[in-house]
């Protein structure tokens, strides 16, 4: 159920370099000419990022890695240079630059903040230099984006995902992601942020946790087993930006079985709820099967589909806006390169070559034995399970992360596309590309609406529905999804200024079909939940209540209420009714208190008895609430 507002960004965008104060040094770049393909982020600085032949992080990826791309065609086209410091104040503290800089040129100085000898972050000569040319590699990337000049970018060398504001952390000196974000944000776009790194990506959501125009989806290991130890279903978001952090933490030794399921149902989903203007990635290749570091077992066959889905969401829901970064990976010669390389070609729009080049395994073999990484692979896509055994253990670890995985379905995706999919009714694979003028909504309303229902498909084909009044983000994938939910038994009410649909009321009859024809399936919602009417108890099956939502200019006049009251009108038996994190207006977003009392008003206003919840649910998001009727 969604009823929500609050501040929204300006939409106008900035040229490179046009911000408050002078452009820094990665602003405003020429680029230089370039494949028919993603802008390749990569220059000499690039592989000055260095914590020493030890470390696990090491620049001798960039060998291997760089010249597989070129053998496929992609030539850098923006060199990184540093980042000035008023633009890495930007998410890090102005103290904590000055710590890096005193580090950088005395390494073996006192350790602060993270940095010190022995530990992950160890300093080394040229530190601020090196890390602030990955920011600027990032920033000069979105700005080409913001610009116009390119619709992709991708920055191999990027994805410094643990950076804090004050403190450096898992490798990270300066956080680019968050930098890149934050200048994106400067610029009035919304970003849906996707990180499939192995590790969770604390810095960037803890950067961006309070901001509502921000999305931050991360796929992981659990944290009970690996660094940074975050990343919990749990972790939502507080006030207005409740809802906008999305964690899915796998158990390991989970693989594909469970990793692209959970990224196939859920990155088009939260794309199509949100409306992004720009995503950004990070492709840390450490989730792989033979990562040193880690525990799961994904193969290269599906971070690339997890790529091309990246670019699919680009293009229907961001004009095309799409940042990619690399990240961790720490099989500097199998995997890294392989895995940039798919990353690289997702945007492109060119299907992996079915073999690595022989001369480009002739060319690394030496070396890569060396470091104990041999053989090269041959093909870019793994076999099944990259070659491992698929044991007993694998098979309940991917048992237990598809349970979560659903878990985080129900916490995060709006209840009204969880039924819409599960139903039949409408999937976000069916809507064209949507624009940011698309989700912009109405400024005034043009006169008092009038409440009728139910409406069918015939009827709802006639009209157009307003912006901002049901989950997905785009009116005209919306309206798609009620016109079809009216065919296949769905109850819709709805509030009607001229032939626009300024407020919608959706239910799920019990006995509606999954699908024309099909048998009942009603969305899984909070099942979990004990909830018991006063008095006699109707054991009917209950009707399920989808979504409540009014256009912004309607709102506060009642309008809520009265398609409420005639929709409960129109159900005989009983009402089931939820509302949690997910159920907001994705552009402004009133803070979470406010929107659980908004709800809880209106159902209670309806006859709605609002009871505990328990279970899964209830601990993961226990602000949200259950009400039933009669």
């Amino acid at each position: 159920m969604l009823i929500a507002s609050g501040m929204a960004p300006s939409s106008q965008v900035r040229s490179p370099g046009s911000l408050a104060g002078p452009p820094g040094p990665g602003c405003g770049r020429t680029l230089k000419p370039m494949s028919d393909g993603p802008l390749l982020v990569y220059g000499p600085a690039s592989p000055t990022y260095d914590f020493g032949p030890a470390h696990p992080l090491t620049p001798r990826r960039f060998g291997p890695g760089i010249d597989l791309l070129r053998s496929l065609g992609a030539i850098p086209g923006l060199a990184p240079v540093p980042a000035a410091d008023s633009e890495l104040r930007w998410v890090h503290s102005a103290r904590y630059i000055d710590v890096v800089r005193r580090l950088s040129i005395d390494p073996f100085g006192p350790p602060e903040a993270g940095l010190g000898q022995g530990g992950d972050d160890p300093p080394f000569p040229g530190m601020h230099e090196a890390a602030a040319a990955v920011a600027g590699g990032s920033i000069a990337a979105v700005d080409a984006i913001l610009a116009g000049a390119v619709e992709h970018a991708f920055h191999p060398g990027g994805g410094l995902h643990h950076a804090l504001p004050a403190r450096a952390s898992g490798f990270c000196i300066y956080n680019d992601p968050a930098l890149a974000i934050a200048r994106a944000r400067q610029a009035g776009r919304r970003v849906l942020y996707l990180d499939f790194d192995v590790h969770h990506g604390d810095g960037v959501q803890a950067i961006h946790a309070t901001d509502p125009g921000v999305m931050t989806v991360s796929f992981h290991e659990s944290g009970r087993h690996l660094f940074p130890g975050t990343g919990r279903v749990d972790e939502l978001g507080e006030g207005g930006a409740a809802g906008t952090i999305v964690n899915v933490p796998f158990e390991p030794p989970a693989g594909d079985v469970a990793w692209l399921a959970a990224v196939r149902t859920l990155v088009p989903l939260l794309a199509a709820a949100f409306g992004p203007d720009l995503i950004v990635s990070q492709h840390g290749a450490d989730s792989h099967a033979w990562d040193p570091l880690a525990h799961l077992r994904v193969t290269t066959t599906a971070m690339a589909a997890a790529a091309r889905l990246t670019d699919d969401a680009a293009h229907r829901h961001a004009g095309g806006a799409w940042l990619a970064t690399g990240g961790g990976g720490y099989d500097a010669y199998r995997v890294v390169p392989r895995s940039w390389s798919l990353v690289w070609l997702a945007g492109a729009h060119r299907d992996p070559p079915p073999m690595t080049p022989i001369e480009w395994r002739d060319r690394w073999a030496g070396e890569a034995a060396r470091y104990g990484r041999s053989p090269l692979p041959e093909r870019y896509l793994d076999a099944p399970n990259a070659g491992l055994e698929f044991d007993a253990d694998q098979a309940r670890a991917d048992a237990r992360s598809l349970e979560t995985a659903a878990l985080v379905r129900i916490l995060t995706v709006p209840l009204l596309l969880r039924a819409a999919v599960d139903a039949g009714w409408w999937a976000p694979g069916d809507d064209s590309p949507a624009t940011t003028a698309d989700r912009a909504g109405s400024v005034s309303a043009s006169g008092t609406p009038t409440v009728s229902g139910p409406l069918d498909g015939a009827h709802l084909e006639r009209l157009t529905l307003a912006a901002r009044v049901i989950a997905p983000a785009d009116p005209r994938a919306g309206l798609r999804l009620l016109v079809s939910a009216a065919r296949s038994g769905a109850l819709v009410v709805g509030a009607l200024d001229g032939s626009e649909l300024v407020g919608v009321a959706v239910a799920l009859p019990a006995a509606a079909p999954s699908r024309p024809g099909g048998p009942a399936a009603p969305a899984r919602g909070f099942e979990s939940t004990d909830l018991a009417p006063a008095g006699d108890v109707d054991l009917r099956p209950p009707h399920r209540l989808l979504a409540v939502g009014v256009a912004p200019a309607h709102r506060g006049r009642g309008v809520g209420r009265s398609l409420l009251a005639t929709l409960t009108e129109l159900l005989e038996g009983p009402i089931v009714a939820e509302a949690g994190a997910a159920e907001r207006d994705a552009i402004e977003p009133l803070p979470y208190p406010t929107r659980m009392a908004v709800a809880r008003s209106l159902l209670v206003g309806a006859g709605f008895t609002i009871g505990p919840l328990s279970g899964e649910i209830a601990r993961a998001d226990p602000a949200a609430i259950v009400g039933r009727r009669p």
